[in-house]
């Protein structure tokens, strides 16, 4: 069982670092889901507004020409108050009014006209603005479903590394699964390193030839700098 150490070491160090790797990904999900979600609600408004758009510029236009009737209104008012003025002073006021008038019924008309040509756009718009919306929701809906076949691929996947895990585990001698677990307890994946040559791979610092080949030979070696305990990874 003892030469077999460096070796359960090895696959619990893959194992657990691949666990890892799983646990950010499941974490990772609800933040890609809120951001998904989030992307939807801006298309939804988009839309809405797209259609709030329209709506107030058929407001504005019926204002306006509320706003021109009763200039045009004002105006005939105005002309024959002009008629009927009894003087000079008069006859000018109401022809300084017929001119204010005719300005106001000159803005509001082109106020008009620049408000139907950008209903025509916009309006115009409106399909392009359905399409956009629909195949938000679309993309939205099949998110969804990539989304829980993934988590349930991670999720089995989790497992069965979880399975592996601990039937590894149970191969390490007593003494080293004590040892093991207070450097797992500390550092988590990272309490276990591989060696490359003769150096650790976590803090780099060179073990001897006489540990090198002990920890070939499948004794329980922990690393003098940085006391992860060791395998031969190359």
């Amino acid at each position: 069982m003892i030469a077999t150490v460096p070796a359960t070491l090895q696959q619990a160090h893959r194992l657990r670092k691949h666990l890892r790797e799983l646990q950010s990904e499941i974490d990772l999900g609800p933040r890609v889901a809120k951001s998904q979600l989030a992307h939807l609600a801006a298309e939804e408004l988009a839309h809405k507004t797209a259609y709030d758009s329209v709506g107030k510029l058929k407001l504005k236009i019926r204002d306006e020409e509320g706003n021109l009737k009763q200039h045009n209104a004002q105006l005939a008012k105005f002309e024959k108050q002009l008629n009927e003025a009894g003087s000079p002073k008069e006859y000018e006021g109401k022809q300084s009014e017929i001119r204010q008038a005719k300005e106001k019924i000159g803005l509001t008309e082109e106020a008009i006209l620049v408000a139907m040509e950008e209903l025509e756009n916009r309006t115009n718009a409106l399909p392009a603005d359905d399409k956009r919306w629909a195949e938000a929701q679309a993309n939205f809906a099949q998110q969804q479903v990539d989304a829980k076949e993934r988590m349930e691929r991670i999720l089995d996947d989790q497992r069965l590394a979880q399975e592996q895990l601990a039937h590894a585990e149970t191969k390490l001698p007593a003494d080293v699964k004590s040892q093991y677990d207070r450097l797992i307890t500390r550092y988590g994946p990272d309490g276990l390193a591989g060696v490359n040559g003769r150096s650790c791979q976590q803090c780099r610092t060179s073990i001897t030839e006489q540990q090198k080949a002990e920890l070939i030979n499948g004794k329980y070696i922990c690393c003098p700098n940085c006391g992860r305990g060791l395998y031969v990874a190359v």
